[in-house]
C-alpha cells in the first residue's frame, strides 16, 4: 500500500512538474515577445510568441498574452483583426501590473474600430478607457483624433493637436499615425496654406507600408488617396535624384575621357615613332 501512494506522489509530482515547466516556457516566450515590441519590425515574430504563450497560461496572464496579439495586429494594420482579438478582452482583467493598460487597452480598440469606420462603438469605449483614468491623458489622443477624422470633422481634429501637441511632445507620443492624422486634417481644411507642411510630412512618413494602404483602400479610401500622394512624392524624389547622379556620373566619365585624350602623346606627322635610326 505505501509503495502504490508513493508511486502515485511521484507521478503527480512529476505532472505538476511538467505543468510548471510548460507555464515557465509560456512566460518566456511572453517575456521575450515583450522585448520584440521595442524592435523594429519585431511585431510579427512578436505576434507569434504572444500567441504561443496564450495557449499556456490562464486567467489574467492570458488576457495580457492576448492583448499582446491584438497590439502587434494593429501596428501591422490588421484593424479588423485586432479588434476582433481587443474587445473580447474588454470585461476580463489583466495581472495586478499592469492596471494601466486597462486603461490603455480600450483606447487600442477605439483606434480599430475608427479605422474600420465603426465610430460610434469606439467612442463607446474612448469613454471607457477615460473613466477608467479618470480624465483626459495624451495615449488617448491619438485613438480621439482618428474618431474625429473619420467623422469628418477635421478642424476640431486639429484644434484639438494643436492644444494638446507640446504635452504630446513631451510625453513622447507624437507618432507616425498622429502625424500623418494632422497632416491629412491640414490638407482637408486648407491645402493651399499648408501645403509645405503636408509635403514635409509625407515625405518624412513615405513610403507608408503598402499593407495599410490596401487596409485604407477598403476601409477609407479619402485617406488612402492621401497616403498615395506620399509614395507619389518620394517616387518622384527618388527619380529626380537617379536622374541628378546619373547626369553627375555621365559629365565625370565625360572629363575622365577628356583628360585622357589630352594627356595622350600627338601621333608623328611622318608616320614613325619619332626614334633616330
Amino acid at each position: 500500500m505505501e509503495y502504490v501512494l508513493v508511486s502515485i506522489l511521484g507521478v503527480s509530482l512529476v505532472g505538476v512538474a511538467r505543468m510548471l515547466l510548460r507555464l515557465d516556457r509560456r512566460l518566456r516566450c511572453y517575456r521575450q515577445a515583450c522585448d520584440l515590441l521595442g524592435e523594429h519590425g519585431g511585431f510579427q515574430r512578436a505576434e507569434a510568441l504572444f500567441q504561443e504563450a496564450a495557449r499556456g497560461l490562464y486567467g489574467t496572464h492570458r488576457t495580457a498574452a492576448l492583448a499582446g496579439v491584438g497590439l502587434c495586429r494593429m501596428q501591422r494594420g490588421g484593424y479588423a483583426e485586432a479588434a476582433a482579438v481587443l474587445e473580447p478582452l474588454m470585461a476580463q482583467r489583466l495581472p495586478r501590473s499592469m492596471r494601466l493598460d486597462e486603461v490603455v487597452l480600450p483606447g487600442h480598440l477605439a483606434l480599430c474600430l475608427a479605422m474600420l469606420g465603426e465610430t460610434s462603438r469606439a467612442r463607446h469605449w474612448l469613454g471607457v478607457a477615460h473613466e477608467r483614468f479618470g480624465g483626459r491623458v495624451t495615449f488617448l489622443v491619438l485613438p480621439e483624433v482618428a474618431i474625429l477624422c473619420r467623422e469628418g470633422h477635421l478642424g476640431a481634429a486639429l484644434k484639438m493637436m494643436e492644444d494638446c501637441w507640446p504635452l504630446l511632445m513631451a510625453d513622447g507620443r507624437v507618432c507616425s499615425r498622429l502625424r500623418l492624422f494632422r497632416a491629412f486634417a491640414q490638407w482637408k481644411v486648407d491645402p493651399e496654406r499648408n501645403t509645405d507642411f503636408i509635403f514635409m510630412t509625407l515625405l518624412s512618413l513615405a513610403p507608408l507600408p503598402e499593407w495599410e494602404m490596401a487596409f485604407c483602400r477598403e476601409h477609407w479610401p479619402v485617406l488612402a488617396d492621401f497616403m498615395r500622394m506620399g509614395n507619389e512624392l518620394v517616387a518622384r524624389q527618388e527619380e529626380q535624384r537617379a536622374r541628378r547622379q546619373a547626369e553627375w556620373e555621365a559629365r565625370y566619365a565625360q572629363r575622365d575621357r577628356e583628360r585622357a585624350a589630352s594627356n595622350r602623346e600627338p601621333l608623328n606627322p611622318n608616320g614613325d615613332d619619332g626614334s633616330s635610326g
